[in-house]
């Protein structure tokens, strides 16, 4: 179940077997640094990454690295999105939005401390696979290191209540979202996955989220489109060929009805 975990220490932020084994497209990086700082971009974010820094990877974010001390050294987790299916938290629909637009953040030293420690249990148990026990281990120690992370995050743990049927839903509508956004827009595609009518699943999506399916996905779709656009050299046509549409006018249209700007003069402003 847990065979694609990946745990490392590298010099790189984000290390070469991260796009080479998929994760970039299925995956989540986290990845704490350690040591140094650098330039990163991850989706519309800039910002220069120091010691104590952690970042959190979802699927299909542009990631761009400028810039790195030599000498960094960054403890890194990398695992499929599918991993984590069976964890349900209080927060989590929106813990993952959450993580989706604010990749980056500065933990405290307690915090930073907390993290290797789980980083080294997981190192060390994805060492030693020689139990029946071992992938309930690591599955645990990670779903134990999310919670964490919630925390890290100041979740208002004060409106949060306990999960119940509908939120298992919702965390898995979310987590579909996130893996096929950028190909499956259609309401009928997430509830035949869920096996649900379409008609109640956007029901308890807008329940719960106060927004309806399309505009949870327009919002991803937007997110990954001034991602390209702030972060690459992409043209307008391999943008919209990536994120699915027929071609680039109607990419085109489509920004501008949700951000009031076309994409060539939203990427002149960020220049």
């Amino acid at each position: 179940m847990i065979h694609d975990f990946i745990v490392l220490k590298s010099e790189v932020l984000i290390p070469d077997i991260f796009y080479k084994k998929g994760y970039a497209s299925d995956g989540i990086l986290i990845s704490l640094c350690v040591k140094g700082t650098v330039q990163v971009a991850v989706n519309i974010q800039n910002k220069q990454m120091l010691q104590n820094d952690l970042l959190v990877v979802m699927p299909q974010s542009v990631i761009t690295v400028k810039d790195a001390d030599k000498g960094s050294l960054f403890f890194c987790l990398m695992f499929r999105f599918d991993t984590i299916s069976e964890l349900i938290l209080p927060s989590d629909y929106r813990f993952l939005n959450t993580l989706t637009q604010h990749p980056i953040l500065a933990l405290t030293l307690e915090e930073t401390q907390m993290y290797i420690r789980y980083f080294e249990l997981l190192k060390s148990n994805k060492e030693q696979a020689h139990s029946i026990f071992h992938d309930s281990i690591l599955k645990y120690l990670l779903f134990s290191l999310i919670g964490q992370i919630n925390v890290f995050y100041a979740q208002k743990e004060e409106t949060l209540t306990n999960a119940s049927r509908k939120d298992l839903v919702i965390f898995n509508f979310f987590n579909l979202a996130h893996q096929h956004y950028m190909n499956k827009r259609s309401v009928q595609f997430y509830a035949d996955k869920l096996k649900l009518t379409p008609k109640y699943l956007t029901t308890l999506i807008r329940q719960r989220t106060g927004k309806s399916i399309s505009i949870i996905i327009t919002e991803l779709v937007i997110i990954k489109a001034k991602s390209y656009l702030s972060a690459s050299d992409l043209p307008v046509y391999e943008i919209a060929e990536r994120l699915n549409f027929t071609d680039a006018s109607q990419f085109c249209r489509y920004f501008k009805k949700y951000t009031n700007s076309s994409p060539l003069i939203y990427r002149k402003s960020t220049l």
